[in-house]
């Protein structure tokens, strides 16, 4: 029995290509002369335990099984960085555990000063586990701000902050990409499928911060035009939703960005927008997308300025490990020194910005849209390590342009059988009133007109994509149904979720299943 059981599962990790722990990507080392000639090893001291004097590595650090530094290793450092410095350090553990126990541990920085005013920053790595530069930067920061403290404290005069150095410990345990439920983490922030994901939510939004950080890595191997490479040692992107406030759009985009870029410069490093490829020869590459799905965008709803940072590593084993870290950490350092430097502008920018988003009467953004222009790209020859710009067709989100807009509503209703919708919302950080008496009255209601499946699952969902048609009718609905109010800081992750025609809606996930003919049981009040 015991074999027949075994031999099924190995049958079923075949046939969906994944299994249990271990997923691991094949590893693809750059060339001698690529790396030689186009990523050197920088002369800098960093100071996080990879880089330590003593520093030891697992077997599979050197064949891309295992990540540099290990939980044990991880956790005395934070512990020993909070105890050396605990004037303006405090270690924590977060009050719940992964998918398999594994802690959470983190750091808080800050002084005693004036911290009703501070700008309050997150910052987050290892959000898939098979990226080490990204936790490996966020611990050579604390490395940094422990050899120096009197610089640390420049930044807490003005600042306070959260290091989460691992946003999943399975997947890093696994030195896979998912949790250990084989769920991208980082596509999970919409539908909130898993308890680990709600959990982290939950305190993210508790925290609420002005400025958030979300550190990955990218795939090396890609190949485009035939023979060329990503030459950046950092991309970067700001959430690009539009239901953003266009101030914090600007303030990330105008300010923030250039800032990063130069601090990757001033390293010797080379620094791109964020991009994906749709086609690869001719290369036409897309600029992150607006999907509130992803970490960034969903962050960025909170009205906060939220960067995505990819460095490159994913499938480079050990290789360059210096060199990547120190771009993960320059491109932090861009954003603090910023939000040190301009605490006041970034403070007051963000607290009127939330003000107007929760008077707003402009309307919201369901789909939007991008246009493709010619521009070059930095990369890498494979043939012989030169830095070259190549031509390519590029989709700038910067911004996307709007699509389809509805008239934003005063709020929506959601009846009392639909409960775990308003948990949904809660979790990510809206206020949602459960109604103390029977509703009766005209709402919006959407019918679904067309509806369209997907032909295969989409991190665990068969996703629905549908058209619908509004109309105003009576509607009665029992006492404690749901009240979620849009005047309010977070109202722009109840739009994604709530308009059925948004890609990231509960309808397009499934968590609403509806079909031509379907009302649509969320009620808009105009």
């Amino acid at each position: 029995m015991h074999r027949r059981c075994v031999l099924l599962l190995a049958a079923i990790a075949s046939a969906q290509g994944t299994k249990y722990g271990e997923n691991h990507i094949t590893t693809t080392f750059d060339s001698q002369i690529v790396e030689q000639r186009a990523f050197p090893a920088p002369n800098v001291t960093l100071y996080s335990p990879a880089f330590a004097p003593n520093a030891s590595f697992a077997p599979g650090w050197f064949d891309g099984t295992e990540g540099a530094t290990s939980e044990e290793d991880l956790d005395k450092f934070l512990k020993d960085f909070a105890r050396k410095n605990a004037a303006w350090a405090t270690y924590g553990n977060a009050d719940f555990v992964s998918e398999e126990g594994k802690n959470f541990p983190y750091v808080h920085l800050a002084n005693s000063g004036n911290s009703s005013s501070k700008v309050r920053i997150w910052i987050q790595g290892s959000v898939h586990g098979n990226e080490p530069g990204g936790d490996e930067a966020t611990l050579a920061l604390l490395g940094a701000m422990d050899a120096d403290p009197s610089w640390a404290a420049g930044f807490l005069n003005k600042l306070d902050i959260i290091v989460l150095p691992r946003y999943n410990p399975d997947g890093n345990a696994y030195f896979q990409r998912t949790l250990a439920t084989n769920i991208d983490p980082n596509r999970d922030h919409t539908k909130l499928a898993r308890q680990q994901t709600r959990d982290i939510k939950d305190w993210f939004s508790a925290y609420s911060p002005y400025v958030a950080i979300d550190m990955h890595e990218y795939t090396t191997r890609t190949r485009y035009a035939g023979d060329y490479s990503n030459a950046a040692d950092g991309m970067f992107s700001a959430a690009k939703n539009l239901n953003i406030h266009p101030a914090i759009r600007e303030l990330a985009e105008t300010v923030f960005a250039p800032a990063i870029n130069a601090s990757l410069k001033s390293k010797g490093l080379r620094g791109e927008p964020y991009m994906t490829a749709s086609r690869t020869n001719p290369p036409v590459l897309d600029e992150a997308g607006t999907d509130a799905k992803i970490g960034r965008n969903a962050m960025g709803l909170t009205q906060s300025v939220t960067f995505l940072f990819e460095t490159r590593g994913i499938g480079l084993a050990n290789q360059s490990f210096k060199r990547r870290t120190l771009a993960g950490l320059q491109m932090i350092l861009g954003v603090l020194e910023t939000a040190r430097d301009q605490a006041e502008t970034v403070y007051s920018t963000i607290e009127g910005a939330v003000k107007e988003v929760v008077t707003s009467r402009e309307p919201v953004v369901v789909t939007d849209y991008t246009t493709y222009s010619n521009r070059t790209w930095m990369m890498v020859d494979t043939r012989n390590g030169d830095v070259v710009q190549i031509p390519v067709e590029f989709a700038s989100t910067t911004p996307a342009s709007p699509n389809r807009t509805v008239a934003r509503p005063a709020g929506y209703i959601i009846p009392r059988a639909w409960s775990d919708l308003a948990k949904r919302l809660r979790i990510s950080g809206l206020e949602v009133e459960s109604m103390s008496e029977a509703f009766s009255g005209e709402v919006e209601v959407y019918e679904i007109t067309s509806s369209s499946l997907a032909g295969s699952y989409y991190e665990g969902a068969v996703l629905n994509t549908v058209m619908t048609s509004a109309s105003v009718q009576e509607v009665q609905l029992p006492k404690g149904s749901f009240w979620v109010s849009t005047a309010q800081k977070n109202a722009g992750l109840a739009f994604v979720a709530l308009e059925p025609e948004n890609i990231d809606s509960y309808v397009s996930f499934g968590i609403v299943p509806m079909e031509v003919g379907d009302v649509y049981p969320v009620f808009r009040k105009m």
